[in-house]
């Protein structure tokens, strides 16, 4: 094992800067890089970032401790040599302020690799949250949808939580979707997943293997088939495609893209199964009275109002 590093060094102190740094989350590549040969020049760098990790760990853990039974422990010289109150004050609000999500606005795809490398895609208007500086791999999907290209760790799960549902992961890709009435859909292109949702009877599990689809509400979790499982997350590459979907997640989704139409309560349950192109949203709201008992019209702010025909 390599020898303790003194923190009041240039590697440590340049140690702690990057554990700090990997808790903010948005790794770039070229940064993610730069991380990695930094570790890779010199058998003190690992080290030294392994101590100051583990002074991160230990300050969370006793962050969330009560204060009458938390154990004495040698943290304050890593945190700051020779500032010890004032840097752990610092630290502290560091790491009890919550990152900043990752956000998209409608119409707009962003892609964002994460401190350990693996990849999301937002969908328009989609928000992803990490829950904790220190918890690198554990996230809240707040609303829409992410595709998840997720670097296997067989000692650290990574784990999104979508409403009441929650999906956990070794290493895989997959869809996340979250929607009306708390209903969330999970596609997997490669890889298995596991899908847990609470319900009024307990706790609902379901594996997920890849070519597979799983939804989760209040009633439990239950799989199906993709046709392909290459149809996981195709809205990346332009497409929408829905089996038996309730109207008004489609126009959810829809909405997303920059389709401005809310369904009346009367039709929102009503199911849809079609497929389309993310630029053809208004064509597929003009064509719906056509397939289900609804009538389109125009309201004053210019939406489109979808109700039960009368």
């Amino acid at each position: 094992m390599n020898a303790p590093v003194d923190p009041d060094s240039a590697i440590g102190a340049r140690a702690r800067a990057w554990a700090l740094a990997v808790t903010g989350e948005d790794f770039p590549p070229a940064r993610s890089a730069e991380f990695q040969a930094w570790l890779e020049a010199d058998p003190r760098h690992v080290s030294a970032y392994d101590q100051a990790e583990r002074t991160l760990m230990l300050l969370d853990e006793a962050l969330a401790t009560p204060a009458a039974t938390r154990p004495a422990r040698p943290i304050a010289r890593w945190l700051a040599p020779g500032l010890a109150v004032a840097a752990g004050l610092v630290a502290a609000a560091f790491l009890v302020t919550p990152p900043a999500p990752f956000e998209t606005a409608p119409g707009q795809i962003r892609e964002v690799t994460l401190a350990d490398g693996s990849r999301v895609t937002l969908a328009p208007a989609s928000s992803l949250r990490p829950t904790w500086r220190l918890a690198r791999r554990t996230y809240v999907l707040q609303g829409g949808q992410a595709f998840f290209a997720v670097v296997h760790d067989a000692k650290r799960p990574f784990t999104v939580a979508a409403g009441e549902a929650t999906v956990r992961v070794l290493g895989t890709r997959f869809d996340v979707r979250k929607a009306a009435r708390d209903r969330v859909r999970i596609e997997v292109e490669q890889g298995l997943v596991e899908v847990s949702r609470q319900t009024g009877s307990g706790a609902s599990v379901a594996r997920v293997a890849a070519g597979q689809s799983a939804l989760a509400d209040a009633s439990g979790v239950r799989t199906s088939a993709l046709q392909s499982a290459q149809d996981a997350g195709a809205w990346r590459r332009g497409r929408l495609d829905y089996a038996a979907a309730p109207l008004e997640d489609v126009i959810a989704d829809l909405n997303r893209y920059g389709l401005k139409a809310r369904v009346a309560p009367g039709a929102a349950r009503l199911t849809v199964t079609a497929g389309l192109r993310t630029d053809q949203a208004s064509t597929f709201v003009a064509g719906l009275p056509r397939v289900l008992p609804v009538e389109v019209s125009k309201e004053a702010d210019g939406g489109l109002l979808i109700r039960p025909t009368r």
